[in-house]
């Protein structure tokens, strides 16, 4: 490089940079507040304001946006936003302030998550009576109908759906899936019987007598854990965002984000619904959360650690737990997991 590219080159990076130092020093504002990265649990009131950063200068206008929607506008530059964080959702949130000055606008943006304001309760976990259960049986989804278990397992070239009464190990009905296919969550209603699929980006959807194969759909992402609430399919992906599915489209209609009092809960996969409750497994953890269904707020964590043996582990290569089911005839909800030999009762 010659030493006149090198001059040049020099120059720019020294005009860029004198130009961004000019852009910060011409800001006539800044956050008053600690609004910026805070965590605001659910029902604190929301401030923000901003203070001038030398003397007052006269605006034309302040705006105020929540996730890009006006909310809120004034002329006085230090007038406090206030909101109530009880209506809103758990979660991520983005505020913008803009000021308009003589035709020209200066942007300020915070960044906040809105917590749960409950900490969760810490339940033991109470067993009753335990059942035999199929230990070739890679446990993705499990659920009962009409007092038969239905049950849907994972792993390429093993993966299959199936229906057997609840202390038996040999299914009533069974059906492979193609090789190609990773199952998962399942779920039945309105006579049909619908199973995700890990990576492979669809749901299948089969006749609930039969068991037969009869449509298929596109999901977005990656399918994980599967109920129904009587109205939509809940569909979890592993992250901390239930996914809310049309039962005929089976477009996304609601995301429910899932938090604690501390952060947004990772990880999710089987579920349940029962009575306005979402029980899910949380993957890689001997833990079961209750999930408020209205709020996405933790309710509590029930610990299932030590239902099985080491012994039991070891000769049955288990994996994790993973597996609800709630029978709504006996009011009782059962509990498996991947290659388990045993299905154990949890009393609620």
């Amino acid at each position: 490089m010659n030493l006149k590219i090198y001059i040049l080159i020099s120059l720019a990076s020294i005009i860029v940079g004198c130009s961004t130092c000019s852009n910060e020093k011409t800001k006539m504002a800044q956050w008053a507040t600690t609004i910026d990265g805070s965590n605001i649990p659910s029902g604190a009131l929301v401030l923000a304001q901003l203070k001038f950063i030398d003397s007052e200068q006269p605006i034309d206008s302040l705006v105020y946006r929540l996730n890009g929607s006006r909310i809120f506008s004034t002329a006085v530059l230090t007038e406090t936003l206030k909101m109530k964080s009880d209506t809103m959702k758990m979660g991520a949130y983005t505020i913008t302030a803009t000021i308009y000055r003589n035709n020209k606008k200066e942007e300020h943006i915070a960044n906040m998550t809105i917590l749960s304001d409950i900490t969760p309760l810490q339940l033991k976990r109470k067993i009753g009576v335990v059942y035999p259960h199929s230990n070739l049986n890679f446990t993705e989804g499990l659920f009962f109908n009409n007092g038969m278990l239905y049950e849907s397992t994972g792993m390429n070239g093993t993966s299959f759906i199936c229906r057997y009464k609840l202390g038996s190990t040999t299914p009533e009905k069974l059906t492979q899936l193609p090789s190609e296919y990773f199952g998962e969550g399942s779920m039945l209603y309105d006579n049909k019987l619908i199973q995700l699929t890990w990576k492979n980006g669809v749901g299948i959807v089969y006749d609930a007598a039969t068991l037969k194969k009869i449509n298929e759909f596109k999901i977005g992402g990656e399918g994980w854990g599967l109920t129904y609430d009587g109205t939509s399919l809940i569909m979890s992906d592993g992250s901390h965002r239930l996914f809310y599915l049309d039962k005929e489209s089976y477009a996304v209609t609601k995301i429910l984000e899932v938090y604690d009092n501390l952060g947004k809960v990772l990880n999710m996969n089987e579920l349940e619904y029962v009575n306005g409750v979402i029980y899910a497994n949380v993957w890689m953890t001997d833990n079961i959360i209750k999930i408020d269904a209205k709020n996405g707020k933790v309710l509590a964590i029930i610990n299932c650690e030590g239902l099985l043996t080491e012994t039991e582990i070891v000769q049955n290569k288990c994996d994790v737990l993973n597996g609800i089911a709630y029978d709504d005839q006996t009011k009782k909800l059962y509990i498996t997991g991947k290659n388990w030999p045993k299905i154990f009762e949890l009393k609620l």
